[in-house]
C-alpha cells in the first residue's frame, strides 16, 4: 500500500474526465465560464477555499473547458513567482508568452513597447531620491526640508521637481494606452472571447509580493474582456495584509477594493455520497488499498463514518490515510478487524488530535476522557445502535474494552452479555497499534 496519496496529475488543457473530476465539479465549471462569457465590465474573481480543498486541481481542469470552448487563459503561479522583483513584470511576462504563439506580429510589437513604456513609468523613482540622484547627492531630504537652500544646487532640484510635474502627466498617458492595448489583445485572439488570468497560490508568496500584484492587477491591468481569477484562502490572505498594515487593518474591507466577486468550491453533503467519501475511495483507490483486504468494506465505512462525523477537510484525510497506511505496511496487512478498526481509529486521532493521541499511547488517560477530549460522547449510528452495540458505535464500544483493565472487563460483562463475544480477544489493540504509529513523526 502506498503511503502518501497520488497527488492528481492535470495535464495542460486536460479539463474535467470523469476519472479526475473526483468531485463533479464540472457543471459549476460551465456555470463559471458563462458567467465571465456575458460580464461586459471588468472583472476580478477571487476563489476562496481552506488549503488543500482541491483549488489548484479544479482552476487547471477549468482551464481544459475554457479551451474547448475558444477562451484563452493564462495560469500563473504566485508563490513559484515571487522571486520576481516586480509583480508587473511577471505579469507581462506571463502576456508575452501567450502573444508569442500568436501569429499577429503588430500585436506582440505593440505590447512589447507598450509594456517597456509602462515599466519605465512605472519604475520612476520618488521625488525625494530622484532629486538626490539628479544633484549627486549633494541635496539630501534634510537639506530639503531645511530653510535657505539656494544656490546651484537648489536650481537643479527645481527642474527636477518641474520636469517630474510634466512627466507625470505623460506617465498617465502611457498608462493608460498600455490598458487600451491589453484590452486589444483579447479581442485578437478570438471574437466574443475573454483573455482569463489564473493567478494560484497567492495567499502563500511573499506579503510584499501579493500585495503589489493585487495593486498593480487593478490600476494597470484590470479592463474589459481580462478576467482575473484569484485563488487563495480569504483567512490566510488576510494575515498577509495585516502583515504588512498591522493588525490594525480591517482586511476584509481591504480586500473589497480589488475583488468584485467571491467564488467557493461547491460541495456535496449527502450522507453517503459526500466530498469527503469520494476523497476517501480515490485515495484508497490510487493507494493500492482497495478491496486488498477480506473487511475492505467494513474499514471504509468505518473511516467514511468518522469523516462525517468530524466534517474532515481533504488534507486532513490524507494524513489519517498515511498513518493508516503506515501500520499496514509494518505489520503486512495481517491485522485482524478489531485490530484494523483501531487502527483506522487511531489513525484518525494522531491527525486531529495528536496531544489526545500521545495520551492514548502512553496510557495517561481513561476512556471516558478520551472521548470527551476527542469530542465523540455523540459518535453514533443508526446501523450500531440498531445491532444493541454498547456506547453506540463500534469504535466506542472497541476502544473502552481496550481501555479497560481486568476488573472494569468483568464488569462490563455482567452488565451486557454483548462484551462477553470479546472475551477471546486480546486487550493489547490499542497499545499495539498506538505504539506503531509513534513510531513515525509525520
Amino acid at each position: 500500500m502506498k503511503l502518501i496519496p497520488p497527488e492528481i496529475k492535470i495535464e495542460e488543457f486536460e479539463g474535467f474526465t470523469p476519472e479526475k473530476d473526483t468531485f463533479q465539479r464540472r457543471e459549476y465549471a460551465e456555470d463559471l465560464t458563462n458567467l465571465i462569457s456575458n460580464v461586459d465590465d471588468e472583472l476580478v474573481l477571487a476563489l476562496d477555499a481552506p488549503w488543500g480543498e482541491g483549488k489548484t486541481t479544479f482552476v487547471k481542469m477549468w482551464r481544459g473547458m475554457l479551451h474547448d470552448k475558444g477562451v484563452h487563459s493564462i495560469y500563473f503561479d504566485a508563490f513559484k513567482n515571487d522571486f520576481i522583483e516586480d509583480p508587473f513584470l511577471a505579469l507581462v511576462g506571463e502576456i508575452h508568452c501567450l502573444l508569442e504563439n500568436q501569429p499577429n506580429e503588430d500585436i506582440k510589437n505593440d505590447f512589447k513597447e507598450k509594456a517597456i513604456a509602462t515599466l519605465k513609468a512605472l519604475g520612476k523613482a520618488s521625488v525625494r531620491v530622484g532629486i538626490r540622484a539628479a544633484t549627486a547627492g549633494v541635496l539630501d531630504e534634510t537639506i530639503l526640508e531645511g530653510a535657505g537652500a539656494e544656490g546651484e544646487v537648489t536650481d537643479i532640484a527645481d527642474q527636477y521637481l518641474s520636469n517630474r510635474i510634466t512627466d507625470i502627466q505623460k506617465d498617465k498617458a502611457t498608462l493608460e494606452n498600455f490598458r487600451t492595448t491589453l484590452g486589444t489583445i483579447a479581442k485578437s485572439l478570438g471574437e466574443n472571447t475573454k483573455l482569463v488570468f489564473i493567478i494560484d497560490e497567492l495567499d502563500r508568496c511573499k506579503p510584499s509580493f501579493a500585495l503589489d500584484l493585487l495593486e498593480k492587477i487593478k490600476h494597470v491591468f484590470s479592463v474589459p474582456d481580462i478576467v482575473f481569477v484569484l485563488v487563495m484562502n480569504r483567512e490566510q490572505m488576510s494575515e498577509v495584509i495585516k502583515t504588512r498594515y498591522g493588525l490594525g487593518i480591517n482586511a476584509t474591507k481591504y480586500l473589497q477594493k480589488f475583488i468584485h466577486i467571491w467564488i467557493g468550491l461547491p460541495k456535496r453533503l449527502e450522507q453517503h455520497d459526500n466530498d469527503g467519501s469520494r476523497y476517501l475511495n480515490h485515495c484508497l483507490q490510487n493507494m493500492g488499498y482497495e478491496n486488498s483486504t477480506d473487511s475492505y468494506g467494513f474499514e471504509r465505512e468505518t473511516f467514511s463514518e468518522l469523516i462525517d462525523y468530524y466534517g474532515m477537510s481533504l488534507r486532513e484525510i490524507e494524513r489519517s490515510l498515511t498513518n493508516f497506511a503506515l501500520v499496514e505496511n509494518t505489520t503486512g496487512g495481517n491485522l485482524v478487524r478489531d485490530y484494523l478498526t483501531m487502527s483506522v481509529f487511531l489513525s484518525v486521532i494522531k491527525a486531529l488530535y495528536p496531544d489526545c493521541f500521545k495520551k492514548i499511547r502512553h496510557e495517561r488517560i481513561t476512556y471516558d476522557q478520551a472521548i470527551i477530549e476527542t469530542e465523540l460522547v455523540n459518535f453514533t449510528t443508526p446501523h450500531w445502535q440498531g445491532v444493541g452495540i454498547p456506547e453506540g458505535h463500534i469504535v466506542k464500544w472497541l476502544l473502552k474494552y481496550y481501555m479497560s483493565d481486568d476488573e472494569e472487563v468483568e464488569l462490563l460483562i455482567k452488565a451486557d452479555k454483548n462484551w462477553a463475544d470479546r472475551r477471546d480477544f486480546g486487550r493489547e489493540a490499542v497499545r499495539y497499534i498506538s505504539k506503531i504509529l509513534d513510531s513515525f513523526r509525520n
